[in-house]
């Protein structure tokens, strides 16, 4: 009996054989179209969202009123065993809080990418149109004065899987180091300069100025006012100024207004009454201008003019400085004194 089963099945195929091939034909038919136009796609846009794109080094240089230059190092993982190539593909760069009506500030273009495992995403000195200006003085101010900040990107494109197509829609928001508004920034050493230069510098110092971000900015000549308290006593210009990922040296000249400063002596004391207690001197430092290729740029003024960064020295420091630009080598027997007499607090020279 066992037997006659196997029997019956074979003659069943015989006899029945164009009617499943007819029946394979037609799920074929309507089994590859959903293979090819909905599972794939679906798939294929599930990996790319849920795909992490970091973002290791950015770049934004050569500003202009309407235009800067942009590079990018990204990367984003691909599963091991696929290769996917991806068309070309314009990316539109905008606030996450315009996430609903999307505003793009700038559109950055991406090659043909051909990406397998770990694979390396660049954009290399691209010349972006400002497409928004208030859309992007507002990014970078949040990037200037925040921690973190978030950073949004669209873009539609096709991706190739071997001879499967899919079209998908990258959206992403990428959180991102801060400049955290250069906290850490120092005056490394200042030295009045007597007689003043012909351009008026009476003033010079090295300053560091702090990114704790991993994005280059190129600013140009950057002037800011110096500040006790509330009271503008001159300003700094700092040359050619270029913002990289680290701590940055810098080399500023100053104009400080002696009689400005003669007149107010009193709040001046009074603003710097904590600072002196500790044998330092506080100067605070705020946005004036920005100038690129002689150029204002607006949108970098307006984030960096609403920006106060403040610093302590100490005055012995300044007067060392300041006397060893006059005085030459014997500024360093006057700093050996100095230290001897235990100065850091220069009120100890008058017993308080």
């Amino acid at each position: 009996m066992p037997q006659r089963k196997p029997r019956r099945i074979r003659r069943h195929y015989k006899k029945y054989w164009i009617c499943y091939f007819v029946l394979g034909v037609i799920a074929l038919a309507i089994g590859l179209p959903i293979l090819f136009l909905v599972i794939f796609p679906a798939i294929a846009q599930r990996l790319v969202d849920d795909a992490d794109l970091p973002i290791h080094a950015a770049m934004i240089m050569d500003p202009s009123d309407n235009t800067l230059t942009y590079s990018m190092t990204a990367s984003l993982k691909v599963p091991k065993p696929f290769t996917v190539r991806i068309e070309p593909t314009v990316l539109e760069l905008y606030r996450p809080e315009t996430k609903q009506h999307r505003i793009p500030y700038i559109k950055v273009e991406l090659p043909a990418l051909k990406l397998h495992g770990n694979a390396t995403v660049k954009v290399e000195g691209q010349q972006a149109t400002i497409l928004d200006k208030d859309q992007f003085t507002q990014f970078l101010a949040y990037a200037v004065y925040n921690d973190d900040f978030e950073m949004a990107a669209y873009g539609k494109t096709t991706a190739y899987l071997g001879k499967l197509k899919a079209h998908i829609t990258l959206d992403k928001t990428i959180k991102l180091k801060g400049l955290n508004m250069l906290n850490g920034f120092s005056i490394d050493n200042a030295q009045v300069v007597l007689p003043p230069k012909k351009d008026g510098t009476n003033l010079v110092a090295n300053l560091t100025l702090p990114n704790a971000s991993l994005v280059t900015f190129e600013l140009g000549n950057v002037t800011l006012n110096l500040k006790v308290g509330d009271l503008i006593l001159g300003n700094a210009t700092i040359m050619n100024t270029m913002l990289k990922p680290g701590n940055n040296s810098v080399y500023a000249r100053g104009i400080i207004d002696i009689k400005t400063g003669l007149q107010n002596v009193e709040p001046i004391i009074n603003a710097e009454a904590q600072a002196l207690r500790r044998g330092n001197i506080a100067v605070s430092a705020s946005g004036n201008s920005t100038i690129y290729n002689g150029t204002h740029i607006d949108y970098l003024e307006k984030v960096l003019n609403n920006l106060t960064i403040t610093t302590e020295m100490p005055i012995t420091d300044i007067l060392v400085d300041s006397l060893g630009g006059l005085l030459g080598d014997f500024s360093g027997g006057l700093s050996s004194l100095l230290s001897g007499l235990n100065t850091t607090n220069p009120l100890n020279l008058l017993g308080g």
